[in-house]
């Protein structure tokens, strides 16, 4: 039988920061994941505390900086039609073609951007994308953060409010993105993403630590142990990392 307890619908943010500081409450974006955990009897049980009504599915553009909802779904920001934005033409392009590949059709017109922020899943390659776009996450009632520091630290039980990355200004740049996996359709078991910004140049790595990381593209593994798993050994993880990193800044040039 399910385990969930109740169900909530906060109508400001208020209302589910107050509901959440009860660590017996999961906030629910696009319910890919605290559904299913729903579904698993425990002795304890959950409640869930749905976000769709808090009016956090808006893009919009803050000077250098596109502002996304933490409720915008990933199917959005991949151009996908759905009902919920049809059509974002301010999203750059990688971060477009890394929504694209974040999850299945039916799960990326479901999850969300703060969901998977909040998730902080080490193979996710959009993470990646939003780390070398400069990502700050933007929580209510604390200061925002670069996601970096928010991926190291966990949202915890804070509200995700948006996202926020800069935009390309002056068209000076490029990205990239490589990745090896078992099939071309698999998650990759480590990824690299690149992108340059004038004279600054910022790579992203996947499938190397507990989250998606910032490295210095000369010396991509420095200070990374992966732990190995039948996907690949950490010997294999680490090569991986150093060739796609030489990849991706290559192909900056």
């Amino acid at each position: 039988m399910p385990s969930v307890l109740a169900y909530h619908r906060p109508t400001t943010l208020d209302e589910a920061a107050e509901l959440l500081a009860d660590p017996s409450r999961r906030a629910v974006g696009g319910g890919t994941v605290a559904v299913p955990e729903g579904r698993v009897r425990t002795e304890a049980g959950i409640e869930l505390v749905d976000l769709q009504a808090l009016g956090l599915d808006g893009v919009s553009i803050d000077g250098d900086r596109l502002m996304i909802g933490a409720m915008v779904r990933l199917g959005d920001l991949a151009g996908t039609a759905t009902p919920t934005n049809p059509d974002i033409p301010e999203v750059p392009e990688l971060v477009r073609e890394l929504a694209r590949r974040e999850l299945p059709s039916t799960l990326r017109n479901q999850a969300t951007i703060g969901g998977t922020v909040a998730l902080g899943d080490a193979d996710s390659v959009l993470l990646a994308g939003l780390l070398v776009h400069g990502a700050i996450v933007h929580l209510h009632g604390s200061d925002p953060m670069p996601l970096d520091q928010s991926l190291a630290e966990c949202v915890g039980a804070r509200v995700v409010t948006s996202v926020s990355i800069e935009l390309d200004t002056t068209g000076v740049g490029g990205t990239a993105f490589a990745g090896t996996g078992r099939t071309p359709a698999d998650t990759p078991i480590v990824a690299a993403v690149a992108r340059r910004a004038n004279d600054d140049t910022r790579v992203a790595v996947t499938g190397m630590a507990p989250s998606p990381t910032l490295v210095d593209p000369a010396d991509p593994i420095a200070g990374l142990e992966p732990p190995g798993d039948f996907r690949g050994s950490t010997a294999y993880r680490k090569h991986l990392a150093q060739t796609l990193t030489t990849r991706v800044v290559g192909e900056l040039a």
